[in-house]
Protein backbone atom coordinates (compact mmCIF):
# COMPACT_ATOMS: atom_id res chain seq x y z
CA UNK A 1 0.00 0.00 0.00
CA UNK A 2 2.11 2.97 -1.64
CA UNK A 3 1.83 5.71 1.41
CA UNK A 4 -0.52 8.58 0.56
CA UNK A 5 -1.55 8.89 4.53
CA UNK A 6 -0.45 6.74 7.01
CA UNK A 7 -2.68 5.23 8.86
CA UNK A 8 -1.19 6.15 12.15
CA UNK A 9 -2.29 9.40 11.24
CA UNK A 10 -5.98 8.68 10.48
CA UNK A 11 -5.78 6.50 13.80
CA UNK A 12 -4.96 9.86 15.75
CA UNK A 13 -7.43 12.17 13.48
CA UNK A 14 -10.40 9.46 14.39
CA UNK A 15 -9.44 9.34 17.97
CA UNK A 16 -9.43 13.30 18.21
CA UNK A 17 -13.03 13.26 16.39
CA UNK A 18 -14.08 10.54 19.08
CA UNK A 19 -12.82 12.61 21.86
CA UNK A 20 -14.70 15.40 20.08
CA UNK A 21 -17.97 13.90 19.67
CA UNK A 22 -17.80 12.47 23.45
CA UNK A 23 -17.50 15.95 24.79
CA UNK A 24 -20.46 17.35 23.57
CA UNK A 25 -22.19 13.52 24.04
CA UNK A 26 -22.72 12.48 20.88
CA UNK A 27 -22.39 8.97 20.16
CA UNK A 28 -20.53 7.79 17.42
CA UNK A 29 -20.56 3.89 16.91
CA UNK A 30 -19.61 3.38 13.42
CA UNK A 31 -16.62 5.83 14.28
CA UNK A 32 -15.86 3.64 17.14
CA UNK A 33 -16.31 0.59 15.19
CA UNK A 34 -13.50 2.03 12.82
CA UNK A 35 -10.93 2.93 15.02
CA UNK A 36 -10.98 -0.44 16.33
CA UNK A 37 -10.17 -1.64 13.02
CA UNK A 38 -7.35 1.24 13.10
CA UNK A 39 -5.42 -0.09 16.06
CA UNK A 40 -5.98 -3.81 15.04
CA UNK A 41 -3.93 -3.18 12.15
CA UNK A 42 -1.64 -0.85 13.96
CA UNK A 43 -0.54 -3.42 16.39
CA UNK A 44 0.40 -5.72 13.23
CA UNK A 45 2.78 -3.33 12.05
CA UNK A 46 0.68 -1.16 9.82
CA UNK A 47 1.15 1.88 10.81
CA UNK A 48 3.43 3.71 8.27
CA UNK A 49 1.37 1.65 5.40
CA UNK A 50 -1.36 4.29 3.98
CA UNK A 51 -4.84 4.15 5.77
CA UNK A 52 -6.33 1.87 3.29
CA UNK A 53 -3.83 -0.82 4.48
CA UNK A 54 -6.72 -1.34 7.19
CA UNK A 55 -8.76 -3.20 4.75
CA UNK A 56 -6.10 -6.45 5.62
CA UNK A 57 -7.90 -6.38 9.34
CA UNK A 58 -11.29 -6.88 7.30
CA UNK A 59 -9.85 -9.66 5.43
CA UNK A 60 -8.47 -11.36 8.61
CA UNK A 61 -5.14 -11.22 7.49
CA UNK A 62 -4.71 -9.38 10.80
CA UNK A 63 -5.52 -11.65 14.24
CA UNK A 64 -6.67 -8.79 16.85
Amino acid sequence: YPTAFPLKHQQKDMRLALGLAESVSQPTPIAAAANELYKVAKSHGLSDSDFSAVIEALKGKVQS
